[in-house]
């Protein structure tokens, strides 16, 4: 009886095959699994497959055999089936070429001869085979793109959108090759922008001549102006005399002129909340002064960022920072292609790179800062459906806030935004720009930016004796940031002298760079001349004006705002209160605090130790002077209880309680503890500021704490004591204004009273 024809009863080709490429039982999968191939005794029982045939497949011939079938419908392709099969099939091929060997008798033909002709028959039968069968080629291409497509998926769980197999690839600079790049400066010089020349990255990053660098070294012939912008107000712009000035114009140009690069502005539009979607407006008033020097590689020292305009300055350096990361990539792309080209030339017009990778640092206090970094480097590089950040969900995780805020009570409005967010101090990250992706977690000697806090670095960095110090990634440093620089003052200032003085030091190994790419200037240590510096702070402190004049060294220039002052914190205090300044008198400032001990001792404290003067708060801002004052209260036994940032919360809960009740007559409060934790200490009706604090609205908040609503209190009975120095003259003017503050200084008389609500 002849069997019908159909999907199942239709009749098998005489011609014999060594394999069907098809499902295999759980026997076959075990012996694949140990041994690679079927075995032979169980060949047979392998089912069909239904795969098409690839013809002209550029790859190997055994896996052009594997596609052949007889059946005439089509399946889907299992990738992991295809690669069993070629192992398989591979040891079928060897097979068959052995035995025609063998029949080939009385030929005097070579061992090599003979199985390049068996190979050739094998190959004309196949293309015989594809040909009578009439599969098609994109089938099996579709299978080898799933292959690498599902290896990519399977390693990158991190990755929330898999980047395609044609993807860009490194070269040994480490920098993924793109000829998109050409095409987006071809679309910008059809926008009628500015020629390249006048780029501010090219015209900085130019080679200075050694004369020049000798005026440099020397320090000598700076020039200084005063100039007055509408937002930033009183600034003093400082140039070298062996540099031409040059002081931009932030209201004349757009960021299209400016040679910001065209999808950074126009993602600048869709994240920028406050700007008009013209091409004249695409930042703020402030933001356009703020851009306009620091996209000139000048440095920038601006001591007036606040909770309110914070976002708006940290969205300034995120552009600028990219900016210059995409052009350096941009000039290393087209110079390595015109190395590949043209192998012969020169190379002394390709150097484009720095010892190390590393071209910016961004050194924040704070864990939820590197956070808000980050998300705005993504919002900037891409679109919402092209984002892809490696690694982008464990950085969230370690990044962001996952427990509650156990905070209790109002604080003010700045320390909520302050403190939002996660609050860890030790942390460091390395990431990687490329065209359309963003790398987090990279090695430092394979990143772009170095994203850290200063006790992260210093942990890395280690000191003097260490063994497994690191610090050559710090050797190409070309854009520092420094954002929230006040807070690294009530951390460890200590650890940002300690990195400062690491920057640009020659590297202890190669870390195999090519130094026919290196910079001329930086291979002849002229690095620091060329670094740009920006420091962000909220308050203007010696510390930060120190560090801006001992390490800023860029011939570019530097732009130094003045902090708006006006008539000082004193006004906000809302309660009558007499406040007596004491003025202490001494040669230098290394004989500041020794003069302030003595001066304290000895006519402040006697006076404060009265029974009547009880429940008295000192206030002091340095943690040296907490602990000398400390150890003298406990040697002379007096009455009192110290609370610091180390103070426990047990200790913090029993010390203000006793103090609200007078049962302690002195209470030692740290500017740090009040910094982190902002308490309302209640029951104040004598307050000593040892020092005068760094945050100037500190003064005002502590002089309020004197009226308490649950306690009637008259104003003789509460007191304000002040000391004060000449060399603390900015803190002074931001707590009684600018005027005060000089006739204070300048008078013979060592003391002044204020009455708050009356004339002085």
């Amino acid at each position: 009886m002849a069997r019908p024809k159909g999907k199942r009863g239709r009749k098998q080709t005489t011609k014999k095959r060594k394999f069907f490429a098809g499902k295999t039982n759980k026997k076959d999968k075990k012996h694949i699994k140990q041994f690679g191939e079927i075995h032979p005794a169980d060949e047979e029982s392998v089912p069909k497959t239904k795969y098409k045939k690839v013809k002209d497949e550029p790859l190997t011939s055994s896996l052009q055999e594997l596609s052949s079938s007889s059946d005439e419908e089509e399946e889907e392709v299992n990738p992991y089936q295809v690669l069993m099969s070629t192992m398989s099939k591979n040891k079928s091929l060897k097979d068959k070429e052995l035995s025609s060997e063998d029949e080939m008798s009385g030929d005097e033909t070579s061992e090599d001869e003979s199985k390049t002709d068996t190979v050739k028959e094998l190959e004309e039968e196949r293309e015989t085979e594809s040909e009578e069968e009439g599969i098609e080629e994109s089938t099996f291409q579709k299978e080898k793109k799933n292959i690498k497509t599902h290896e990519k998926t399977s390693t990158q769980d991190d990755i929330q959108s898999d980047i395609s197999v044609e993807e860009t690839e490194e070269d040994e600079t480490g920098i993924s090759t793109d000829s998109e790049e050409e095409s987006e400066e071809e679309q910008a010089t059809e926008q009628n922008v500015p020629d390249r020349k006048s780029d501010p990255f090219n015209t900085h990053l130019r080679d200075l001549d050694e004369e020049t660098v000798k005026l440099l070294e020397e320090g000598k012939g700076n020039n200084k102006e005063e100039i007055q912008l509408p937002e930033l107000g009183h600034c003093v712009f400082s140039w070298h005399a062996c540099i031409p000035k040059s002081i931009p114009e932030p209201n004349k140009a757009n960021l299209y002129e400016l040679h910001v690069k065209q999808k950074l502005c126009e993602h600048l539009k869709e994240i920028n909340p406050r700007i008009s979607h013209d091409l004249s407006g695409d930042l703020t008033l402030l933001q356009k002064e703020l851009f306009s020097f620091i996209n000139d590689y000048k440095d920038v020292y601006y001591p007036c960022r606040t909770h309110i305009n914070g976002e708006a300055v940290r969205l300034v350096y995120c552009l600028h920072v990219l900016n210059h990361v995409l052009k350096t990539r941009s000039h290393v792309i087209a110079h390595n292609s015109k190395i590949k080209s043209k192998k012969e030339e020169s190379m002394d017009e390709y150097r484009d790179q720095g010892l190390t990778r590393p071209k910016v640092l961004i050194l924040v206090p704070f864990r939820d800062s590197a956070l808000r970094i980050v998300n705005m480097f993504i919002k900037l590089l891409m679109p919402k459906e092209e984002t892809f950040v490696s690694n982008k969900k464990r950085f969230q995780s370690e990044y962001s806030q996952d427990d509650e805020d156990i905070r209790k009570g109002k604080k003010p409005e700045d320390y909520e935004a302050l403190f939002a967010g996660n609050i860890d101090d030790h942390f460091r990250i390395g990431m990687g720009v490329a065209r359309k992706s963003l790398k987090l977690y990279t090695d430092f000697y394979s990143s772009d930016i170095i994203i850290a806090s200063p006790l992260g670095l210093r942990t890395l960095i280690g000191s003097e004796g260490d063994s497994d110090r690191d610090y050559d990634f710090l050797s190409s440093i070309e854009v520092l940031i420094m954002d929230q620089s006040d807070v690294f003052l009530m951390q460890n200032w200590d650890h940002v002298l300690h990195i400062m003085s690491h920057i640009h030091l020659q590297p202890q190994d190669p870390h195999g760079v090519d130094f026919s790419r290196v910079r001329m200037w930086t291979l002849n240590g002229w690095s620091r001349f060329y670094r740009q510096t920006l420091v962000f702070s909220s308050t203007s402190t010696p510390e930060l004006n120190s560090l801006v004049n001992k390490y800023c060294h860029n011939y570019a220039g530097q732009l130094m705002v003045s902090p708006s002052i006006g008539r000082g914190v004193i006004c906000q205090i809302i309660t009558q209160l007499p406040q007596v300044f004491h003025r202490i008198d001494c040669d230098s400032h290394s004989q500041l605090a020794d003069a302030r001990f003595n001066f304290f001792i000895k006519k402040v404290l006697p006076h404060h130790q009265d029974p009547v003067m009880s429940q008295t708060l000192i206030f002091l801002p340095s943690y040296f002077d907490y602990v000398r004052l400390r150890n003298h209260f406990k040697k002379e036994e007096v009455d009192s209880m110290c609370l610091c940032e180390y103070s426990s919360d047990s200790v913090i809960s029993r010390a203000r309680s006793l103090f609200y009740h007078a049962r302690i007559h002195f209470l030692l409060y740290t500017e740090r503890l009040h910094f982190y934790r902002r308490f309302i200490i209640r029951g104040i009706r004598h307050v000593i500021f040892y020092a005068l604090p760094q945050y100037s609205h500190f003064y005002s908040e502590l002089c309020n704490m004197l009226q308490d609503p649950k306690q009637t209190q008259r104003t003789e009975d509460v007191t304000c004591t002040v000391l004060y120095s000449k060399y603390e003259a900015h803190r002074l003017a931001a707590v009684v204004g600018k005027e005060r503050t000089g006739h204070m200084l300048r008078t013979d008389k060592p003391v002044h009273m204020f009455v708050t609500g009356e004339t002085t």
